[in-house]
């Protein structure tokens, strides 16, 4: 599409297909500034007895229609595009899609820690199972055993029954016979697995031995070549092959989902996967701000994915396996129950946490019926999020913004979405499970998709930059909070640190804080306020320790100002009468209610 009808796009339609709902967002132009005007959701039909997801996605734009008060489908259920004299239908539309299922993969390189790390960060950029992981050395599922080398890694390629088999290793010039012979191992697993079920092979090793690679797999395979993930042992490239496969998980996943083609013919553009819109709006955030990161979080149904962005470098990761719906056993069995439980305000049972999981994934279109299944959604949100934090950190840059070695990078906003988020019944609730999840630390604003605005948002950027640059600008996401974290060498109950809260339209709050809390002062959104901070000499607010800096002026928000002095790491009591005060009170002090009655007095007692 040229500029010039570019320029012309005056409204449009964003269509985002979940696991579990397909949403729809009107963006259109009013006084000369894009703007959210509404969004609609239906049920994703994928399954029995629709089988198409076109229907869902009807469903919901009759949905946006009646909310938005203009005709956007034609007698035929077709998108009306472009937009008529009268109002009606939409100049453009974009859709984002996460509902197939995962590229099936197998992994195999020759140094677990070097080679097959860079391909397993490559291929967690999008929506992948990772079947297996084989490494000659250090790391890999290949074991000494009776039979071969060679047949051990047949074997397992044909155990898993891939879709997609990723071999690296060897840097540019280095190694070449163990490279081919992964090579080889696929092919005859590619051999052997005939029909549908044949895999495609993707190589991203030693680039000098790409002919001969080529020359191997032959017509027996699909081959995909990408550049080398480890051209050095010190340097690591993992664009061109996470590109190639997200091109496999649309071309073999996303365009076989049932009904997709109808709605694929609704847009001029390629159909995003959802992830990939997502960290184009934190990529866009993070551009020209070489002293922040922006970290982007959607917890969907059946899919946990983040985006980091350092000026405008993007990181994203994603575990396909664990949702809020979907994948709940999985996770239990990785971390244990406990740890899931350990953020409840009430006692459970192993049997009552697995029940809840087991529940959602028979029935993950329903939402919580009381309190105590809301609090047992969002503690199976926060380590569904510390999960694939821990798989993206050692990807990220050694040299991202930061303070503290054992804090998580300076990210300004924290993004959060997904269902579990948006539809927090308290504003408190969606904050804590972003702090207890991610931990952030210094001076930070956390942000919500209360719309599921990221993806429409990122892949707007395909017809129209600046529609997601205007719509982002006039409140497309709601601040929820600014937080101040201090850390350092603070003792439970002491001054770390005081502050100072002016008010632009006159009156001042003055507070100590102590090690070990949780508070909120007030400041309501289209508030301003200046904020100092007089940290103590062992504590670091960003800015070096005991170094309050310049006064800053803060926006106010949904909740206003956190000051989060719990600590990082965060840590919980081992007793389990004191862990669910504990978290009883951190539910009271953001305006969270607990789930049985609680007064602060009891705690502090």
């Amino acid at each position: 599409m040229d500029m010039q009808q570019e320029t012309q796009i005056d409204s449009l339609i964003a269509v985002d297909i979940g696991s579990i709902n397909t949403k729809a967002v009107l963006i259109a132009r009013v006084e000369n500034a894009y703007r959210f005007i509404a969004r609609a959701e239906s049920a994703t039909t994928t399954e029995a007895p629709w089988s198409d997801v076109a229907i869902g996605a009807r469903h919901a734009l009759e949905k946006l229609s009646a909310a938005a008060g203009r005709p956007l489908l034609d007698d035929r259920g077709s998108l009306l595009t472009p937009q008529r004299p009268d109002g009606s239908g939409v100049d453009a539309c974009v859709v984002t899609a996460s509902a197939a299922q995962p590229l099936r993969v197998v992994l195999a390189a020759l140094a677990g820690e070097c080679s097959l790390m860079s391909l397993r960060r490559a291929a967690l950029g999008t929506y992948v199972a990772l079947e297996d992981q084989l490494a000659l050395a250090g790391g890999g599922t290949l074991r000494g055993s009776g039979k071969s080398i060679t047949d051990d890694r047949l074997q397992h390629i044909y155990d898993a029954q891939p879709d997609v088999v990723c071999v690296a290793g060897g840097t540019d010039g280095g190694a070449e016979r163990p490279v081919l012979d992964l090579v080889e191992a696929a092919r005859l697993a590619a051999l052997f697995l005939e029909g549908g079920n044949k895999p495609k092979i993707l190589f991203a090793g030693n680039a000098k031995l790409k002919p001969r690679v080529t020359e191997i797999v032959g017509t027996e395979a699909e081959l995909v070549v990408a550049d080398n993930v480890r051209p050095a042992l010190d340097v690591e490239n993992l664009g061109p092959a996470q590109n190639e496969i997200e091109v496999l998980y649309a071309t073999h996943k996303m365009a076989r989902i049932p009904g997709f083609a109808t709605i694929a013919e609704w847009t001029s553009w390629p159909v995003l996967p959802s992830a990939r819109a997502m960290s184009y709006v934190a990529q866009y955030l993070s551009a020209g701000h070489p002293d922040r990161g922006v970290l982007g979080i959607d917890v969907g149904g059946s899919a946990t994915a983040l985006a980091a962005a350092f000026d405008g470098q993007v990181y994203t990761t994603l575990r396909s396996d664990v949702g809020t719906s979907f994948g709940g056993e999985r996770l239990l069995d990785e971390i244990g129950w406990q740890t899931v439980a350990r953020w409840l305000d009430f006692e459970v049972t192993e049997s009552d946490v697995r029940a809840f999981v087991i529940n959602k994934e028979l029935r993950p279109s329903t939402i919580p019926q009381d309190a105590r299944e809301l609090h047992m959604e969002q503690a199976l949100a926060r380590e569904a999020i510390r999960s694939v934090l821990r798989l993206a950190r050692s990807g990220w840059p050694a040299n991202a913004p930061r303070f503290s070695d054992t804090g998580v990078p300076l990210f300004e906003p924290i993004i959060g979405g997904g269902g579990v988020l948006a539809r927090a019944p308290r504003p408190g609730q969606a904050a804590l499970v972003l702090l207890d999840a991610i931990e952030p630390a210094g001076v930070t604003m956390l942000v919500l998709d209360t719309y599921g605005l990221s993806a429409a948002l990122g892949a707007a950027v395909m017809a129209q930059p600046l529609i997601s640059v205007q719509a982002l600008e006039q409140g497309g996401l709601l601040p929820l909070a600014t937080v101040v974290t201090p850390i350092g060498r603070m003792r439970l109950g002491e001054v770390v640190m005081t502050l100072s809260l002016s008010y632009e339209g006159g009156g001042t709050i003055e507070d100590e804080v102590k090690a070990g809390s949780l508070s909120v002062l007030p400041l309501t959104p289209h508030q301003k306020a200046t904020l100092r901070l007089f940290p103590r000499p062992s504590v670091d607010i960003g800015r070096g320790l005991g170094r309050g800096g310049k006064p800053f002026e803060i926006q106010g928000s949904a909740l206003g100002l956190i000051i989060d002095a719990r600590g990082r790491p965060l840590t919980l009591p081992s007793d389990l009468t004191r862990r669910i005060n504990l978290v009883k009170s951190w539910l009271w002090d953001v305006g969270a209610d607990p789930v049985e009655g609680f007064s602060p007095a009891e705690h502090e007692s």
